[in-house]
């Protein structure tokens, strides 16, 4: 028995302009699943109805899904998304897009316990969560770094500069982005797009914002 209606799923698939296969509609319900169940121990979001964990999780990680693919020209790519909790947006992502390097990061030790249990459930072989403060994790540097209400934008900037690729974007999903805000990024950052995004079934402001390095 399926956790999400998939019919109000495939339909916001549908509306996003995303093509998921039956298989990974059903990794995206497994995940569902998991999180309503491991939420009543580990608390893992203050979202936990069924139709909600829907709009508010998995159509919203969606519809970045489906602006990320506007922005990203390789067909692979590596991503980090940083403060990632419950898994949101990375596991969704990385169910959408399996030839993208998909890594989490979080502080949290049972967060990540989740995530991982996660990535050996849906048996996602391009996801990988690590237990780190974010600005003090050693890696190659990614194409793409992505948060979710994480921190301001210039705190965002500013912990992750030393992971972001040369030529690579900040990828930030915003419920609301004021001039306040905007004002935090430091002069050698500009924000190359910054949009309103509709998520499917959800009466809410979203917006994804895009940061670079200026050369």
């Amino acid at each position: 028995m399926s956790f999400l209606s998939i019919e109000k799923l495939c339909f916001g698939i549908q509306k996003l302009g995303l093509d998921l296969s039956d298989c990974q509609v059903k990794q995206l319900d497994l995940f569902s699943s998991m999180l309503f169940k491991w939420n009543k121990t580990y608390n893992l979001t203050s979202i936990n109805g069924r139709d909600d964990i829907l709009t508010h999780h998995i159509l919203d990680s969606l519809a970045a899904a489906a602006e990320l693919k506007k922005y990203v020209s390789n067909n692979s790519i590596s991503l980090l998304d940083v403060g990632a909790g419950g898994g949101l947006p990375a596991i969704p992502l990385a169910i959408t897009f399996p030839e993208y390097d998909i890594n989490m990061v979080d502080t949290v030790g049972k967060k990540v316990a989740f995530l991982t249990q996660v990535i050996l459930t849906l048996k996602l072989k391009n996801a990988q969560a690590f237990h780190s403060r974010v600005e003090t994790l050693n890696h190659t540097p990614y194409d793409v770094i992505s948060s979710r209400a994480f921190s301001s934008l210039g705190d965002f900037v500013g912990l992750t500069q030393h992971l972001l690729k040369k030529g690579g974007f900040w990828f930030a999903l915003k419920a609301n982005v004021s001039e306040a805000e905007i004002a935090t990024l430091g002069k050698e950052y500009k924000i190359s797009h910054l949009s309103k995004i509709n998520v499917p079934f959800l009466n809410e402001e979203r917006n994804i914002v895009l940061i670079q390095r200026i050369a």
